[in-house]
C-alpha cells in the first residue's frame, strides 16, 4: 500500500510540473497570465556574415550616359550609319560628309539648305573611316523628306532615329541640329529630285 501511495505522490508532482511548465510556456508564447503580466515579445536580429566576395564586384558597372563627339556645333551633316540605345538614349553615329563650296566652319554654325536639290549631289563623303557618337535629346523633331519630282512638293513624315538609316542613294544625306550639349534636337534628311 505504501508503495502505491507513493507511485501515486509521484504521479501527482508529475502532473503538476506538467502543468507549471505548460503554464509557463503559454505565457512565454503570449497567452495569458494569472498574474495580470502582458505578452512577452521576443525580437530576432539576423546576421549577415561576409562571404569573402565583394558585392561590387558581383554587380555589373551601371552604363554611362552617352557623351557627345560633336559638343561646340550647331548643325552637323553627313549619313547615319548607326542607331543604338545606350543607357536608355538613343544615340546615332554620324558620318560626317562636306557640302561643296562650304566651309565646314560654317557649316557647323548655320548648317546646309534643308531644299531638295535636283542634277549632281552637293556634297562629298571624303573620310568614310571616321563617325561622330550623337546622343538624341527627348523629344527630338526627325522629319524624313522624299521627292517624287522637282516640280511637286514634298513628301515629308515624321520618323524616329531609326528611319534616318539605310535611306536611299539621293536621299540618306541628314542635317542634324544641336544643342550646347551636342544632342540632337532636330533632323532633316536633305531630298534629291529624280532628274
Amino acid at each position: 500500500m505504501k508503495h502505491q501511495r507513493l507511485h501515486r505522490t509521484a504521479a501527482r508532482r508529475t502532473a503538476l510540473l506538467s502543468a507549471a511548465a505548460a503554464t509557463l510556456a503559454l505565457t512565454a508564447c503570449g497567452g495569458g497570465s494569472p498574474s495580470g503580466i502582458g505578452p512577452v515579445t521576443v525580437t530576432v536580429t539576423p546576421t549577415v556574415t561576409a562571404d569573402g566576395s565583394s558585392s561590387s564586384a558581383s554587380r555589373p558597372a551601371a552604363p554611362k550616359a552617352p557623351t557627345s563627339d560633336v559638343v561646340g556645333r550647331g548643325y552637323d551633316y553627313g549619313t547615319v550609319t548607326r542607331v543604338t540605345q545606350v543607357a536608355g538614349v538613343t544615340v546615332i553615329e554620324l558620318d560626317r560628309w562636306t557640302w561643296k563650296k562650304l566651309d565646314d566652319a560654317k557649316l557647323a554654325r548655320d548648317g546646309v539648305p534643308v531644299t531638295p536639290f535636283t542634277g549632281r549631289v552637293p556634297y562629298e563623303n571624303q573620310n568614310a573611316k571616321l563617325t561622330f557618337t550623337i546622343p538624341v535629346a527627348d523629344g527630338a523633331r526627325i522629319l524624313y523628306h522624299h521627292c517624287v519630282a522637282a516640280d511637286q512638293p514634298l513628301q515629308t513624315r515624321s520618323t524616329d532615329a531609326k528611319g534616318l538609316k539605310g535611306l536611299s542613294a539621293r536621299e540618306d544625306t541628314v542635317l542634324v541640329k544641336l544643342d550646347d550639349q551636342g544632342r540632337l534636337v532636330a533632323a532633316d534628311n536633305i531630298p534629291g529630285c529624280p532628274g
